[in-house]
């Protein structure tokens, strides 16, 4: 049988002691990342599509007014 406490407490004492020990390390450092000078993505225009409101309220099945009705949690 699994005793969830026992499961929770060794959990939390591992968090513990690696958050000490990553406390206690040198040369950590604050930041994370680094920035380049030019940039390795593409640039992508953007355009509008103006049709696009028109085809989602032709797609949608329950509208009302100038909304879409939509159902949560429907599986």
């Amino acid at each position: 049988m699994i005793n969830e406490e026992k499961i929770t407490k060794q959990v939390k004492n591992i968090m513990n002691n690696f958050i000490r020990a990553l406390n206690k390390a040198e040369g950590v450092k604050e930041e994370f990342g680094s920035e380049r000078k030019y940039s390795m993505r593409a640039n992508i225009k953007k355009h509008k599509d103006h049709d696009f409101r028109k085809r989602m309220f032709m797609n949608a099945p329950k509208k009302k007014d100038d909304f879409l009705v939509m159902e949560k949690k429907n599986w």
